[in-house]
Formats: structure tokens, sequence, C-alpha cells
């Protein structure tokens, strides 16, 4: 009966060790190069991320991901802001030029529809 405990003991311990890592969530960070040059500095915060453009660089950086979108979806919601862009990176990922025409086209449906 003691093994049973102290075994029971440390599998408690060590389930308690890795949700304490698996809550450590990692830094967001997206960048993006518009389309058309931005003539001043901007800085924009698109679903909990803050964005700074300047020329047709944009950075794009929060403490944590606020939201489960794919990579995509979460381009449209930049475009949409920021206007298109030439290419766009987030978590380690790149869309490609297909994702990249579909993302600017969807946002550029969205803006004429607002105007």
């Amino acid at each position: 009966m003691q093994n049973f405990r102290c075994v029971s003991a440390i599998a408690a311990v060590a389930v308690f060790a890795s949700g304490t890592a698996f809550a450590q969530v990692a830094a967001y960070r997206g960048e993006a190069r518009l389309v058309a040059a931005n003539s001043a500095p901007r800085e924009e915060t698109i679903a909990g991320v803050a964005w700074r453009c300047d020329g047709d660089q944009c950075q794009g950086s929060a403490d944590r991901k606020a939201n489960l979108d794919g990579l995509v979806r979460e381009c449209k919601k930049v475009v949409a802001v920021v206007g298109p862009v030439a290419s766009y990176k987030s978590g380690g990922r790149e869309l490609s030029d297909g994702q990249v025409r579909a993302c600017n086209k969807a946002a550029i449906q969205v803006q004429a529809a607002r105007n």
C-alpha cells in the first residue's frame, strides 16, 4: 500500500508540473509586407495584436495570440485594416502566393462593401 501511495504522489506531481508547462503561451509575432508602402508610420490593433507599419514593412506582436484563426483568415483581418499584402508570416508559417491572393481578394471585397 505504501508503494501505491508513493507512486500516486509522484504521478500527481508530474501531472501538476506538466500542466504548468502547458499553461505558458508563447508570444505572438507576425510580419507582413505591403503591396504599397505607407507614407508615414502607422500603428493599429487588430484582433488583440499590436501592428506597426513603416513603409511597406509591418510587424505584429502580442503577449499571446487571442484567437484560433487560421493563417489566411488572420491575414484577411490585417489586410482589411492596413491594405493589400505582398507576403504574410505568422507563428513561423508563411502564406503561399495563392493564399496571399485569396487573402487580398476577400479583404478588398470587404473594404468595397464598407464604401
